[in-house]
């Protein structure tokens, strides 16, 4: 027989939708963080009236999509020249 926090935890792993307090957790940030996130529209979120609910799946889909822009890289330019300060019309004038 299951008791009482097995039960819990079994619903709460059936719902769709978790609180603030939850999406903190997996994210691994204070509530707080959460709602402002939510509050400028950074994560995904669902509002029934005052609460603010997170969809796991929205959540963990949009955890990927951070961590896949955090290691796009740009491609290396190649070629460019950069000036080092060197007045090319009075070269005796550089680094006066």
């Amino acid at each position: 027989m299951k008791t009482a926090e097995e039960l819990r935890n079994d619903a709460v792993a059936l719902r769709e939708t978790i609180t603030a307090g939850e999406a903190a957790g997996i994210i691994g940030v204070s509530e707080w963080t959460i709602y402002d996130l939510a509050r400028r529209r950074v994560i995904p979120h669902i509002r029934v009236g005052r609460r603010v609910l997170f969809r796991r799946s929205s959540l963990l889909a949009w955890l990927e999509q951070q961590e896949a822009a955090s290691i796009r890289h740009e491609p290396e330019q190649t070629g460019i020249i950069r000036r080092l300060g060197v007045n090319i019309k009075n070269p005796a004038a550089a680094g006066h």
